[in-house]
């Protein structure tokens, strides 16, 4: 018995050589039209091998003279590109989680591909749909990295991702609204990595003709801008838009504002000597460390961590030295001329949206009491009541008549009161507009377009992490804004791996969606159904439709972790909180959209 132990031990031994050095052989070598690079073999949530190729530059460095410009194509690379680690991350301060300090470097723009060994699990080598994330962080955060956004979920179905990084902040948007610095470099990164997409994903297995871009707040901001833009066309057959909207505050182009925040970022730096001469203040700033311009950006705020950031995209024009703006008017007005990609789309929110805001608001403890002493003044400025009316107190009574009982205050004794500040952000950053934003392009004749609502409460929650404290409240969370990434990206460096069987079988079902979408054009198709029982329909709302709520009908995600987990079909989204909204004096509002 000891002699068999022994010899099954040494045959085990010999086995796990004989693999190692199989899988050696392996180590993918391909080609891109910058040159060679080679990557590493990686392992999914089931078992299936894949090949990971990371930290490959997809424009020249954006530094010195190309810093506020749009990116170049990458320079070609002599050698072997070793692309078994991430490139780092794009400089920046995340203020939604605790203590941020500035991290990244200004030569960031690298993007990642996870794609499948041809000859394993009977993948023969035919070209695969591909699937390209933009990743969150409100424009002035977030990274498209492994540690963050990891491919082991995904890449159990037949797919090729692609996951990027781009500018941020400061030095992605600041502009001084001609051509020295025409501004929306971040977006103009994104179009960068999807046409190296075009160019190079034959390379490693994808079809260039099926690519579909999805995103998750900034990110599902961007996507639904690459719908709009026209330097964005023809680089993707499909979109998936999660909790963002170009028709949200904080993705809608504000030209005016971004000459105040040229004029006080250059004041920051000691740049403002120059104001009124654009090719002299850029040359300026130019001139200033990136870690110093990053980190005067604290300057910006008003209230903690508040505004998350000053920087918004803006309408750039068309001239010789401009030749490729990313929009030249306001995403509204392309939507309501029709001039833009009627692709396949899914778009969508979480249930909880707010919660991004309030749980560092409420659980932070001086937060808390800074916001109750101040809540007229700070409520107005974080919801932006300036920016949608003339008359922001008349909107600011309204709001907390609706929102609160009337109350300028938020009792943390009081789950109604706790519930409706977070309503309120939800639908004040991301509901309404998302929801805007669906109806409309349906009454255009967009078709197909698919909605959810997202309101699933699993094991983990970025609210936790969106909380930056491990003070608490008595008060039951909800399902908070990010929490669906929970199931579609495997993230060491934020979130535990998923245990909770119900949580498992969450990701499984978004996962199929999610693929089948980008291998079908449908979520739930005939041919390979995500779920029995499933009948996702696309909406079909017509422009002389009355009460066109009625006729949104969605998908819904419930339950949690230690209950059961659904999905059913429902219409009518948050009726009475899109009506009241809708019956605001608000700029924003849309003839016909109630």
């Amino acid at each position: 018995m000891k002699l068999l132990l022994i010899y099954l031990l040494l045959l085990l031994t010999f086995v796990q050589i004989i693999l190692s050095w199989e899988h050696k052989q392996f180590i993918p070598l391909y080609n891109t039209n910058y040159g060679s690079i080679y990557g590493s073999i990686e392992v999914a949530r089931t078992g299936r091998l894949f090949y990971s190729f990371k930290g490959i530059p997809y424009a020249k460095p954006p530094i010195n003279n190309l810093r506020f410009k749009a990116p170049e194509p990458p320079e070609k690379w002599e050698g072997v590109l070793d692309a078994t680690q991430d490139g780092p991350v794009c400089i920046q301060k995340n203020y939604f989680f605790a203590n941020p300090v500035v991290e990244g470097q200004e030569d960031c723009l690298y993007l990642n591909v996870y794609t499948h060994m041809p000859g394993y699990q009977n993948y023969q080598g035919q070209l695969l749909p591909v699937m390209v994330f933009i990743h969150w962080g409100g424009f002035f955060a977030g990274r498209g990295t492994s540690d963050y956004l990891g491919p082991e979920y995904l890449l159990e179905k037949d797919v090729v991702l692609v996951t990027f990084n781009y500018r941020l902040g400061v030095l992605g948007f600041l502009t001084t609204l001609d051509d020295e610095a025409p501004g929306n470099y971040a977006f103009k990164d994104q179009v960068a990595a999807l046409r190296w997409v075009q160019e190079n994903i034959h390379f490693f297995g994808g079809d260039k003709s099926k690519v579909t871009i999805f995103g998750q707040s900034a990110g599902g901001g961007s996507t639904h801008l690459h719908m709009i833009s026209p330097l964005s066309k023809g680089l993707f057959r499909g979109v998936i838009s999660q909790s963002g909207s170009a028709l949200a505050l904080w993705a809608t182009p504000s030209n005016e504002a971004q000459k105040t925040v040229l004029a006080a970022q250059a004041k920051f730096v000691n740049c403002d000597g120059y104001i009124g001469n654009s090719s002299k203040i850029i040359e300026c700033l130019r001139k200033v460390p990136a870690q110093d311009l990053v980190e005067s950006q604290d300057l910006f705020k008003t209230f903690f961590v508040d505004p998350l950031t000053a920087y918004t995209s803006v309408t750039e024009t068309l001239t010789e030295t401009n030749p490729e703006p990313f929009i030249t008017k306001l995403p509204i007005e392309y939507i309501q001329a029709n001039e833009f990609s009627h692709v396949p789309w899914i778009i969508g929110v979480v249930q909880d949206e707010g919660i991004l805001k309030a749980s560092a608001l409420l659980r932070q403890s001086v937060q808390r009491e800074t916001l109750n002493n101040n809540f007229p003044r700070v409520l107005s400025d974080l919801l932006l009541l300036s920016a949608s009316t003339t008359n922001p107190q008349s909107l600011y009574n309204d709001i907390t008549e609706y929102f609160l009982n009337n109350k300028s205050y938020v009792d943390v004794s009081d789950a109604q009161s706790v519930q409706g500040l977070i309503n309120l952000y939800t639908d004040r950053a991301f509901s309404y507009s998302t929801y805007q934003s669906a109806v409309l392009q349906s009454t255009k004749g967009h078709q197909p377009i698919w909605f959810y609502n997202f309101d699933y409460r699993g094991l983990y929650s970025y609210g936790n992490l969106f909380s930056a404290t491990l003070e608490d409240i008595n008060f039951d969370w909800g399902v908070s804004h990010c929490d669906d990434l929970l199931y579609l990206f495997n993230s060491p460096g934020l979130i535990p791996p998923l245990v909770a069987e119900n949580d498992i079988c969450v990701s499984e079902v978004i996962i199929n969606l999610w693929t089948n979408f980008a291998i079908y054009g449908d979520p739930n198709p005939l041919e390979n159904p995500a779920l029995e029982g499933i009948d996702w329909k696309p909406l079909d709302i017509k422009d002389d439709d009355k009460n066109k709520n009625d006729k949104l009908c969605f998908l819904n995600f419930t339950g949690s972790y230690i209950d059961q987990f659904h999905v059913t079909n429902q219409c009518g989204f948050h009726k009475d909180r899109m009506s009241f909204w809708a019956k605001q004096d608000l700029f924003e509002n849309i003839p016909g959209v109630d």
